[in-house]
């Protein structure tokens, strides 16, 4: 199809009806309206009644209960290393999401069930059938119908980074379920790699660690917590009291844990961020290599905050480390320029 007959589609899809972005994330859900901006930021948790097999909590709520229900009440995070991992659960949950955000704007019904057009984005390894599950789980929620979008050239246009010019971008994208690396020019992906040491696997080596150094059990939301206040790369020595259930003989019991308890916790995850960052470098052409030096490694996501992982990510790679405003929110903003850029968003849709 040429650029004039995608232009035109495009055109005519756009005509009478309302245009969704949506970031189905393993740990935050983001979701945004075409010329109204984002709507909607809440954690990718639901929970389940499973004696009467009824959703009743859904986000933000369900987050904070997990780990804490009583065993009846199943909380479940239906996306898992950024693609759909229960159907069925994420189909309510973008439901519940799309009526609390969307649908409050659009008052009539019968325009929700047939003009909702939706913009989503999968990972670049992602398979046709996970693809397909992306889509289909956001039409039964409620949108009309579904265009998908690479993760990475989103991310990118959402930076304002020069996606479609001749300058090599390399954008490390660190979510909850995977990190993505990729390395990109002329809106095209040049090579991929990515890692499921993300954030919410980062959570469970801290549980690890404390429970073999400290003898101490502690939850996923604990060590959440711990992470976020703790990890740093500055030189700055913080401690945090942390209480869980002791090993020796279940009871309370509080420990003192330091930065540097978190970094050992996670030095091999750390390394690997590094290990393969360098192995998608020695993959590519020497005039990329120059490019990207030139430019510098774009971070987002969540652990884009941590205190001065620029610097730590620069200081092994030799290469300039530049940390995207609002990294956070760099790739919902991403779905939303591109929805409003019909010739680059017809660019980049999978087709």
């Amino acid at each position: 199809m040429s650029i004039v007959s995608k232009l035109k589609s495009l055109s005519a899809h756009f005509l009478g009806s309302a245009q969704i972005a949506v970031d189905l994330g393993t740990s935050m859900t983001r979701i945004g309206i075409y010329e109204k901006g984002i709507v909607l930021r809440e954690p990718t948790y639901i929970g389940v009644n499973t004696k009467t097999n009824e959703y009743l909590f859904f986000g933000q709520e369900a987050k904070e209960i997990y780990g804490k229900a009583p065993h009846f009440i199943h909380v479940i995070q239906p996306v898992k290393n950024a693609v759909i991992a229960d159907f069925d659960a994420n189909v309510l949950l973008m439901e519940h999401f799309l009526q609390k955000s969307v649908f409050p704007f659009f008052l009539n019904k019968s325009f929700i069930k047939s003009k909702l057009n939706g913009y989503s984005v999968v990972p670049t390894s992602s398979t046709e059938v996970e693809q397909k599950a992306i889509q289909e789980s956001l039409v039964k929620a409620g949108l009309s119908e579904v265009f998908l979008i690479e993760k990475p050239l989103a991310t990118a246009f959402g930076i304002d980074a020069p996606l479609f010019s001749h300058t090599p971008l390399f954008i490390i994208d660190m979510g909850g379920g995977i990190i993505e690396m990729s390395i990109m020019i002329m809106g095209g992906i040049v090579t991929y790699r990515s890692i499921k040491n993300a954030g919410k696997n980062m959570d469970q080596k801290i549980i690890n660690y404390i429970h073999l150094k400290y003898g101490v059990h502690i939850g996923e939301q604990t060590a959440e917590q711990v992470k976020i206040r703790l990890l740093s790369f500055t030189n700055e020595q913080k401690s945090a009291t942390i209480r869980g259930k002791s090993l020796e003989n279940g009871l309370p019991k509080s420990v003192r844990v330091t930065s540097n308890d978190i970094k050992e916790a996670l030095a091999n995850s750390l390394n690997q961020i590094i290990d393969t960052a360098k192995e998608l470098i020695e993959t590519v052409q020497p005039e990329i290599i120059d490019g990207i030096v030139k430019s510098g490694i774009i971070l987002t996501g969540d652990l884009a905050h941590v205190p001065a992982i620029d610097s730590f990510i620069s200081t092994d790679l030799k290469i300039p480390v530049i940390i995207s405003e609002n990294p956070q929110d760099a790739t919902i903003n991403g779905i939303l320029k591109l929805i409003s850029s019909k010739e680059h968003l017809s660019r980049v849709l999978i087709k």
